[in-house]
């Protein structure tokens, strides 16, 4: 039986259709992605789900005992309560499944016959739940969630009122993701995440045993970690088997199937139509009429409907300039001791493409603004090169009056346009009308900001482009029209994005920010996941091997202590009141055994590391890290345990 399903649901806000008989089926285990125009009622979907709205025809069914876990947009902390708690307690539904099936194997102990048999079939059902909820590994799976989702160590005991916004919107999907639901609904989980933290979602969302429903605008995500694409266009839902990529594929042949079966009826229906029109009333009136009645019992199709609607947005022309764009020396940022980061040297040639990373809060934004002129560095220089102009793209898109609205904001910086110019240049970012081009800025969605702030970035005539996550708030069409613009502009872009695909097909080099400068790699951001999954795999095996050389040394002074005491014992010499020599020679030998083994699973995690299937799996290889953190202390705690006995 299916998870969930929807028939032929409805829902009106006002005049405006959201649903319009949507049908939908969730079946165990499924990860679908849903896709579709910003406002066509995707999250509205998500609330009639999670039953915070009723719809206004057909229904919603639940599958009796079914689990269904959401995100809190605003999450309410309990009074004393610590982040770690704070997930920990989504899992109530595995604790509480734990504990019935320890009541069932209990009570298994003393039972017979039928009951037994009764007793036995429910522990394959609870143990079946318990490993879907995760109830086998409540604590470690907790902390595997915090630390992928990018929550450090240091905030787990923290009081979660304490946190910033994008903390406790992290802490929010830690919850939700460690849950173990049976059906997981995602709203652009994304958001709060920086780059690792997307990847290692997308391979999470891959390994939950639960159906899972998620809301993205994520193409590499919706091409990596989903099985289904659910279209919600006009109303309607329309599933597609496959991920994003195939899904595009399926789209357009659908299409142009629907369209060849819609045009040949047309086509017969006017060849009818002609012929009854021509014989009516003629010698023919009899086969005319019977053409007719023929005619009006034909079911006839739909016009397919193919939204082709995006903006157009087309690149601005390229300022020409120097060879050099701009060049830093020792750039830092921050106030007085308090440096964000510093020692940042930077050369940008005119065409190059740069796609600038860093963890969250490491000062990408300060850089970009620093680059474009909008912000000034605390230390260093920048030199820019000969006639540089940036067009700078806000992710805030914030330089717009409250009071405007789309036309008043087009004209205010361009007051030679005409009215008839500004409606058509704002056509081609979709707004269209008076309603559209006359609303109010404050009233604008992200998205609508989105194209405003890029409508007027299109109609300046820069060098270069510094662009701080320009597809936040664009939907999936939003993107390709940006990507498609920003691939024909002729000068040098430099762009800060949690898009994957975006930094793939665009960027020729990615410059990294840390703390004491940044670290520019060549190629696009595929190559620079290869090529830090291979330095992390390095540094790794090269710790192991320092740490295994100083262990050898050690042993090798143990057991030159140990001969030399044996010899002097059998000299006839009293044995030292402080020698720990071992009581018990089979427990050492023992030992010596699990640290023989213990070294040796440690050497082949480490060569693990170097493997393709795992540096380039962001979640076998934190998986990977994890167990040779834990090998690495048991071997810690087993050695010592040695040296005590041996030396």
């Amino acid at each position: 039986m299916s998870l969930l399903s929807l028939e032929d649901v409805k829902k009106h806000y006002a005049s405006q259709e959201v649903l319009s008989g949507a049908s939908l089926k969730i079946d165990p285990g499924e990860k679908i992605g849903i896709v579709g125009r910003n406002g066509g009622g995707k999250t509205t979907l998500f609330r009639l789900i999670m039953g915070q709205e009723t719809p206004d025809w057909g229904r919603i069914v639940t599958r009796k005992g079914t689990d269904v876990g959401f995100v809190e947009q605003r999450p309410s902390f309990a009074a004393g309560m610590t982040v770690r708690g704070y997930v920990e307690a989504g899992m109530e539904h595995a604790k509480q499944a734990v504990i019935e099936l320890d009541a069932v194997v209990e009570e298994m102990s003393t039972a017979q016959g039928e009951r037994l048999d009764q007793l036995m079939a429910k522990q394959g059902l609870l143990t079946e739940r318990v490993e879907v909820l995760g109830g086998w590994e409540i604590e470690r799976r907790v902390e595997k969630v915090m630390s992928g989702i990018g929550l450090g160590e240091e905030l787990w005991d923290r009081d979660p009122t304490t946190l910033s916004g994008g903390e406790k919107g992290r802490t929010a999907i830690a919850r939700a993701l460690a849950g173990g639901h049976d059906l997981l609904l995602l709203d652009e989980p994304t958001n709060h995440l920086d780059l690792p933290g997307i990847e290692w979602i997308e391979d999470y969302i891959k390994t939950l045993q639960g159906a899972v429903l998620v809301i993205s605008h994520d193409r590499r995500l919706l091409t990596n970690a989903v099985d289904a694409i659910l279209e919600l266009e006009r109303g309607q839902l329309s599933r597609y088997t496959g991920n994003y990529k195939r899904y595009l594929q399926l789209k357009e042949e659908r299409y142009v199937s629907e369209k060849r079966s819609y045009d040949i009826q047309q086509d017969t229906i006017r060849k009818e139509e002609a012929f009854i029109k021509k014989h009516m009333g003629s010698q023919r009136t009899a086969e005319a009429k019977g053409r007719m009645k023929k005619l009006q019992n034909v079911e006839r199709f739909p016009r397919p409907h193919h939204d082709v609607r995006r903006p157009i947005i087309r690149a601005p022309e390229a300022k020409r300039g120097g060879e050099k764009v701009f060049e830093t020396f020792e750039l830092a940022a921050g106030y007085d001791q308090k440096l964000v980061w510093q020692g940042v040297n930077l050369r940008v040639g005119r065409g190059e493409r740069i796609g600038i990373v860093g963890r969250n809060g490491i000062g990408k934004t300060t850089l970009l603004q620093i680059l474009a002129g909008r912000s000034s560095q605390a230390k260093g220089t920048v030199e820019r090169g000969h006639g540089a102009e940036c067009g700078y793209y806000d992710q805030e898109t914030g330089d717009f009056r409250p009071d405007g609205t789309p036309m008043s904001e087009i004209r205010r910086r361009y007051p030679n346009m005409t009215d008839g110019q500004i409606r058509s240049h704002l056509a081609l970012f979709l707004f269209r009308g008076d309603e559209e081009i006359e609303k109010p800025v404050a009233n604008l969605s992200g998205g609508e900001r989105a194209r405003l702030a890029l409508s007027l970035l299109v109609m300046e005539k820069p060098s270069w482009l510094a662009m701080d996550e320009p597809t936040n708030h664009l939907d999936l069409a939003g993107r390709t029209a940006l990507e498609e613009m920003l691939s024909s502009f002729d000068g040098a872009l430099v762009l800060i994005s949690h898009d994957r695909e975006l930094l793939d097909d665009l960027c020729n080099r990615i410059v990294e920010v840390e703390s004491d400068g940044v670290v520019s790699y060549d190629g696009n951001y595929t190559h620079w996941r290869e090529v830090k999954a291979q330095a992390t795999a390095d540094a790794q095996a090269q710790r192991n091997k320092d740490t295994a050389e100083r262990k050898q040394v050690a042993r090798k002074e143990a057991e030159r202590k140990a001969a030399t005491e044996s010899s002097a014992g059998k000299k006839g010499k009293a044995r030292s009141s402080g020698s720990k020599r071992p009581h018990n020679p089979y427990k050492f030998k023992k030992l010596e055994e699990r640290i023989m083994l213990l070294e040796e699973r440690l050497e082949k995690l480490n060569a693990s590391l170097t493997k393709e299937e795992v540096y380039r799996d962001a979640n076998k290889l934190r998986d990977t890290q994890f167990e040779i953190a834990e090998v690495e202390n048991e071997l810690t705690e087993a050695n010592k345990e040695w040296e005590s006995w041996a030396s």
